[in-house]
This record gives C-alpha cells, sequence and structure tokens, in this order.
C-alpha cells in the first residue's frame, strides 16, 4: 500500500467517513441533501486522516518497537513531511465545516484538538486515552447528524453514537494489549500495562458480552427489522472477538473482528433506518 495511505490509515478513514454517514442518514430519516452529505464525510475524513497521521509522528519511537514497517519507522515518510500533512489534512477538515456552520466548526475544531492532545499526552495515561478516542469516533457519527441538522435529527442519532463509544472503548482496551511489550518500555500507562494482560482482557470482554446483551433494545426504539437481521453478523463476529486467545496475539485477532463488528453495526444502523415507505412494506 501507498506509505501515505498507510500513515492516514485509509482504510480507518473510510470507516470514519461511513460512520458520519451513518449519522446523517439515521439523523435525517434518509432525506439527504447532497451538499451538505458530501461536506460532512469530507470533514470526518480530513479530520481523522489528519488524527492517525498525527498519532504516528508522537508514537514514532514506540512504533520502533511495536509496527517498525509503519511509514515512519521504516523511513517511507520523514517525520518533518508527517507533521506538516498532520496539521494541514486537520486544518482543511475544520475549514469545511466552517462553510457548514458554527456549530460544525466547533465540533470539528473541538475533535481535532482532542486527536493531537491524545497523540501528544493523554495516550500514555491508559484508558483516560481510551475515553477519547471512543469520545472521537462516536462524534464522527454525530457529526453527520448536525450536519443534517434539521427537524428532530437528536431523536435517534444518540443511539449509534452510544454505540460506537461502547464498542470503541473496548476495542481501544484490546488494542492496549496488543501493544503491551513496546507500551511497557515507554511506560504508556495502558489497562494493559498497570493492570496485566489477564486482566484487561477480562475488562474488554466485559464490556463486548454488555455491549451485546443491550444491541436488540434499537429495535424497541424505532429502527426496523432490518436492523435485527444485521444483528446477527453483528453478534457473530463479536462474539469471536470475545473467545479469542487471551495473549496479545489474540487481541491483535479480537480488534481486526471488532473492525467486522463496527462496520456491521453502521451497517444496521443506516439500514434499521430507512422509512417503512422505502422499504415497501
Amino acid at each position: 500500500m501507498n506509505p501515505y495511505f498507510r500513515l492516514v490509515r485509509i482504510h480507518n478513514v473510510l470507516g470514519a467517513a461511513f460512520g458520519a454517514f451513518t449519522g446523517y442518514v439515521v439523523g435525517a430519516g434518509w432525506e439527504i441533501r447532497p451538499l451538505s452529505l458530501v461536506e460532512a464525510l469530507l470533514v470526518v475524513s480530513l479530520v481523522a486522516a489528519g488524527g492517525y497521521s498525527i498519532n504516528d509522528v508522537y508514537d514514532l519511537e514506540i512504533d520502533r518497537i511495536n509496527k517498525p514497517d509503519r511509514p515512519l519507522p521504516s523511513g517511507a515518510i520523514s517525520l518533518r513531511r508527517a507533521t506538516y500533512l498532520s496539521y494541514s489534512l486537520m486544518g482543511l477538515g475544520v475549514m469545511i465545516a466552517v462553510i457548514q456552520g458554527g456549530a460544525q466548526a466547533a465540533v470539528a475544531l473541538l475533535t481535532a484538538a482532542a486527536l493531537v492532545l491524545y497523540a501528544r499526552d493523554l495516550k500514555k495515561t491508559g484508558f483516560y486515552g481510551n475515553l477519547l478516542v471512543a469520545t472521537t469516533t462516536a462524534l464522527s457519527i454525530f457529526y453527520g447528524g448536525i450536519s443534517y441538522g434539521s427537524g428532530t435529527w437528536l431523536d435517534k442519532i444518540w443511539i449509534p453514537v452510544v454505540y460506537t463509544f461502547l464498542l470503541t472503548l473496548s476495542r481501544e482496551v484490546i488494542k492496549g494489549i496488543e501493544d503491551y511489550r513496546g507500551d511497557l518500555i515507554h511506560g504508556v500507562r495502558t489497562v494493559a500495562t498497570r493492570m496485566g494482560v489477564e486482566r484487561a482482557w477480562t475488562i474488554a470482554r466485559a464490556s463486548l458480552i454488555s455491549t451485546s446483551l443491550i444491541s436488540p433494545l434499537p429495535l424497541l426504539l424505532g429502527f426496523n427489522l432490518l436492523y435485527g437481521v444485521l444483528l446477527v453478523p453483528f453478534l457473530y463476529f463479536t462474539a469471536r472477538a470475545i473467545t479469542a486467545e487471551t495473549s496479545e496475539q489474540g487481541a491483535s485477532k479480537a480488534r481486526a473482528l471488532l473492525k467486522g463488528s463496527a462496520f456491521i453495526g453502521m451497517l444496521a444502523f443506516s439500514l434499521g433506518s430507512l422509512p417503512l415507505s422505502l422499504l415497501h412494506l
């Protein structure tokens, strides 16, 4: 893959854009205004890409141990160029948000600032950093809703926002298990380095089980049966993550599975918000 695509984690950026799309169609009830939707996708994608890039800038020494094949430790991209690219992408995203409106600009600016703060300081605090990542990820869905921003958009949007927060929080704890060795050497205080791999796994599994148990609730809160159909593969991927091996290698597998859970979850919320008239039911 092109090193710049790897630097910004293009697959994660596309996931963030899908999150914004989900928030938009859920909030709008699929009453799409093309320009505002495109603007929302651009803002979320650009801010996310800059956030992933700046994370690698601050993680350079840790990645020399955990992920030496990443673009910066491997020398494929210079530190200076990566830093410039990071702030340029986030700045462009905020500028587009300003065009959308004051509320959108505030959310985009706060998210960008939070991503820099996370990469520079909060990542080393462990659970507080996990909370921030979960919050900014959930904000991609919220941003989609606020970009539509009329009528009763908030009535349903809070549901995928909460689910995304919980699922991301679990995944971040698991990512800390995966990066345990490098984090331990560099004094990064993740749940895994503070409490041990086994206890971190226990916390992550408890969170995932709780999320799975409450996952049918949207069916009672106005989402259609397509949500229920897609709930089956969501629960399958999540269950496989829960039962992964209690180790750093198992964490790597579980993190990948939870990306599948996140994608299916957003698809479920998107299609689950289709009006019955569009489904011919």
